[in-house]
């Protein structure tokens, strides 16, 4: 039986580089449908980078898949995947940073890994911790804890963002590099650029993946996810202290290291095929309904107006794009005279 085609344009991925193979979401439909990418689409796939709203000049079903701490409008989308748990009919599915990634395997593989280490493998962790950052987070937070961790013993930061490792120590997350290096530390800074409810990236599931303990700052429902007994959590500055005397007290003793280094992962030991299999029955009602049928947002009245005032504010955008290209090639025409005439 031959799979439903279905037309897509990617709207709003305005990176170097992309490619739609990227995002778990596209691997997804290409499971279950023809797909076609389109100039022509009947559905847009969106996000925020580039000329902001720019989905807007497309009157096609709009689906968001954002995975940066923004909360999608659904006066001007239909459905979205976002980073929140927002409860909206059947319109937005919680897909937590930790599945999103370049290549999931690491967050499958965490359903079934084994932790059940032998006394000896301490003596694998020949660092005492690590933090990779490329900015620091809303209200300094994590530079402020790294440095404060710091006083205590040497933390290896081996991202662009307060980097103290030589260059030979840069890692990727596009390839083996970061979890090789994360594998010899005790403990993984994990804290998120900003805390917002429901907004958890794969700093924590990496740690996990790379048998160490993560020092987590962030969402407060990691631990409906997460086994609070298997990390550390530091719930802001006022816990800084509490946070870095317990992190040496797991440092300085290997039993109570190891202990909490053997805990099960998950609350719900199977919430990652369960989150799969969700997001795949999430994806496949969108498409498998009759294209009239998959409209959710309002194209009338007080939306439509909305819609209308941002495809303005574009055509602004693009018009003094235009006349600032204009300008500076008539500043350089005049140059090339001027220098001419010398």
């Amino acid at each position: 039986m031959s799979m439903k085609k279905i037309k897509i344009k990617f709207v709003g991925y305005d990176w170097p580089g992309f490619y739609p193979e990227e995002l778990y979401f596209y691997r997804l439909l290409k499971k279950h449908y023809d797909v076609e990418i389109s100039d022509d689409p009947d559905y847009v796939i969106c996000s925020i980078f580039g000329t902001e709203y720019e989905y807007c000049k497309y009157p096609q079903i709009r689906i968001m898949c954002v995975g940066e701490n923004y909360i999608p409008d659904f006066n001007l989308i239909d459905y979205s995947i976002s980073r929140y748990p927002i409860n909206y009919l059947d319109r937005n599915f919680y897909l937590i940073g930790c599945a999103d990634v370049v290549d999931e395997k690491k967050w499958k593989q965490l359903e079934t890994k084994n932790r059940n280490y032998p006394d000896q493998f301490i003596n694998t962790k020949t660092r005492f911790a690590n933090f990779i950052a490329s900015h620091e987070s809303e209200n300094g937070l994590r530079g402020d804890f790294f440095k404060e961790l710091c006083k205590y013993k040497r933390v290896d930061s081996v991202g662009s963002y307060l980097n103290n490792m030589a260059e030979e120590d840069k890692v990727t997350f596009r390839d083996d590099s970061k979890t090789n290096f994360q594998k010899q530390c005790k403990f993984t800074l994990c804290f998120e650029s900003t805390s917002h409810e429901g907004f958890i990236t794969e700093k924590i599931s990496d740690a996990f993946y790379a048998d160490t303990i993560p020092v987590y700052f962030g969402s407060t429902n990691v631990t409906e996810i997460f086994n609070e007994k298997a990390f550390i959590i530091c719930r802001g500055r006022e816990d800084f202290a509490r946070t870095i005397d317990l992190i040496k007290r797991l440092d300085q003793d290997d039993g109570l290291y190891m202990e909490m280094l053997r805990q099960p992962i998950f609350v719900n030991s199977h919430y990652p095929s369960e989150l799969e299999k969700s997001f795949e029955e999430y994806i496949c009602h969108i498409f498998d309904q009759p294209i009239e049928h998959a409209y959710r947002r309002s194209r009338v009245y007080a939306p439509s107006r909305f819609e209308q005032y941002h495809l303005h504010c574009l055509d602004m955008v693009r018009k003094n794009a235009s006349k600032k290209n204009i300008l500076e090639r008539e500043k350089a025409l005049i140059k090339r005279v001027l220098s001419r005439l010398k």
